[in-house]
């Protein structure tokens, strides 16, 4: 079996000089001389001959040279014409033809097949990569989201890009419950005491508070309550109406400064 094998080197189909000898049977530097012989002719008419030097030791340990020749396709087979036609090297043209002819076919249907697939597979890597950073990204986000639906649960739709998300403040609701000798709640007591409505409104006393709920006729609003002492609180489901007439200068209120 022929070991004939052709290599690219230098983007050009080649063969070692050293395997052409084997298959001919003949030692490698009969076949140099023969290259140096016609080397004129052949650099001449089909380009300059890739001679190569390969150092290597002795079996004694000496440093040594080889020296060997990259042939392409036409300078190899007008080397095989200056032999004489015996079995040898009939068989040897022959497995050349077929190492070439297997090379050339090699280039124009596996090498393009495989650059089809290797892009394929960079393409895959760009996919990964970027699910990858669409990944951190997101992980990023929702951080973000958590840490903003914590100030006001609208505002992460918001970021997201819901114009339609609505932002309310969160009320501070103060809630007592009072309960029986069992532990089971008999009543609850649930919005803001008057001082802290008072101080929500920029004033200094919770009696400012009640003389502006009687001047807009909303003195019902102050239910009675228990806190550790009876107190009137507001129901915090009046706090938003409140906001509204406060923000409207309704009634008579007390001038801040500002404003």
């Amino acid at each position: 079996m022929s070991n004939l094998t052709v290599e690219e080197h230098n983007s050009v189909l080649v063969v070692d000089s050293r395997l052409i000898a084997e298959n001919l049977d003949i030692k490698h530097k009969n076949l140099l001389g023969n290259i140096e012989k016609y080397r004129k002719q052949i650099e001449s008419g089909l380009g300059a001959i890739a001679f190569q030097t390969r150092e290597f030791r002795t079996k004694q340990g000496n440093s040594s040279k080889e020296r060997y020749a990259y042939l392409t396709e036409e300078q190899s087979t007008f080397l095989m014409t200056l032999s004489r036609n015996t079995d040898k090297v009939v068989q040897c043209k022959l497995e050349l033809v077929k190492a070439f002819t297997k090379a050339k076919k090699l280039i124009k249907e596996v090498i393009p097949a495989q650059a089809i697939e290797i892009e394929k597979l960079k393409l895959q890597l760009q996919v990964a990569q970027a699910q990858q950073q669409a990944a951190v990204a997101q992980e990023r986000l929702l951080a973000a989201s958590s840490a903003l639906a914590i100030i006001n649960p609208a505002l992460p739709a918001l970021v997201l890009g819901n114009p339609d998300a609505v932002i309310t403040k969160t009320e501070v609701i103060e809630r007592t419950v009072l309960v029986n000798e069992q532990g089971r709640s008999k009543v609850t007591f649930e919005g803001l005491s008057k001082t802290k409505l008072a101080k929500r409104y920029g004033m200094k006393r919770a009696k400012d508070l009640v003389d502006w709920l009687k001047s807009i006729g909303r003195e019902d609003v102050l239910k009675p309550g228990l806190i550790a002492t009876s107190c009137q609180y507001i129901p915090i489901e009046e706090i938003s109406e409140l906001d509204r007439l406060w923000a409207a200068h309704r009634g008579l209120r007390q001038i801040l400064i500002g404003e």
